[in-house]
């Protein structure tokens, strides 16, 4: 009897996104062992709908067609089911697919080939789930004009980051892990799971998504210098050499932001706060994962 695969795809991700007919006709070769049912989203009602799906199908797989916002949907859905699951990264934002070793639909194939599971940590950020990054400041504003552009990768970032980093005044957060507080001065706040955005850029040097801990990093660039040597740092991998740079591993924390930066979680812009509480919720999923998920991204345990 077939592996029963339950393909969730969403046909408005992305800037070329592929027909649902040739998805599925992608699928079935790459994939001959395997049963596969493709399932739309339209963005009405999808939670109800994906969860009564699952039910319906009882799959033993789900891939997820579509960017960072259909992963978190469906992961959302899915919670507890126990169920592994595969992103193709067909979005116009696919970090959560890079954090965990899938550049492109070719990796997709070959982690189902090889079909190594992974138990992935998560964070609940006032009680919204957050898979691989959220943060304050500069990138959550750079979020916004991102949606508004046809450009993306580093080139882009460079670009638009170049002038959001000078146009931006460092502002005030207050962070509390156990009983110690810290007042920082920072252009962003990032809280990682994952270590990089869909841009490439590697932003957490310590992330391992399955340990259990979480990095909070603040960066305060403050002159042309500072900012080449971050940017660099980004493309890189060795941003925790960097002066400007502090990052902390912890299993929760608070957060208080008074000055009202900008606030992004995975790629969607979140309604203004003034505070957070973060908490990890330690191997909350089970996703494949493709070759170059290594050794960095993941502990021995």
């Amino acid at each position: 009897m077939a592996t029963k695969c339950l393909l969730i795809y969403n046909p408005v991700s992305g800037n070329d996104s592929i027909t649902n007919a040739e998805l599925l006709e992608m699928a079935q070769v790459r994939m001959p062992d395997f049963a596969i049912e493709l399932w739309e989203t339209t963005g009405e009602n999808d939670e109800d709908k994906i969860i009564a799906k699952y039910e319906e199908s009882k799959p033993d797989l789900v891939l997820i067609g579509g960017g960072d916002g259909t992963v978190k949907l469906v992961a959302k859905c899915l919670q507890h089911k126990e169920v592994p699951m595969c992103i193709l990264p067909l979005g116009s934002a696919n970090g959560l697919a890079k954090c965990l070793g899938i550049n492109d639909l070719l990796d997709s194939w070959e982690s189902v080939r090889d079909f190594k599971i992974h138990d992935i940590d998560a964070i609940q950020i006032n009680g919204e789930l957050c898979l691989h990054l959220a943060d304050f400041g500069i990138n959550a504003n750079l979020v916004q004009k991102f949606e508004q552009e046809e450009s993306r990768g580093m080139l882009a970032y460079v670009k638009n980051s170049f002038s959001e980093i000078f146009g931006t005044e460092s502002r005030t957060f207050i962070l509390k892990i156990s009983e110690e507080s810290i007042e920082l001065k920072a252009k962003m706040i990032v809280l990682a799971n994952g270590d990089q955005y869909g841009t490439g850029a590697i932003v957490n040097c310590k992330g391992i998504m399955d340990d259990g801990k979480f990095e909070v990093i603040a960066f305060n660039p403050e002159t042309a210098d500072d900012y080449l040597r971050m940017t660099m740092a980004f493309i890189k991998g060795d941003i925790d050499q960097v002066d400007g740079v502090q990052t902390w591993s912890v299993e929760e924390c608070q957060l208080s932001n008074p000055e009202g930066a900008e606030f992004q979680i995975d790629g969607e812009i979140m309604e203004t706060t003034d505070f957070i509480s973060a908490k990890i919720e330690k191997h909350a999923f089970k996703f494949l994962t493709g070759k170059s998920f290594g050794a960095c991204h993941t502990s021995l345990d």
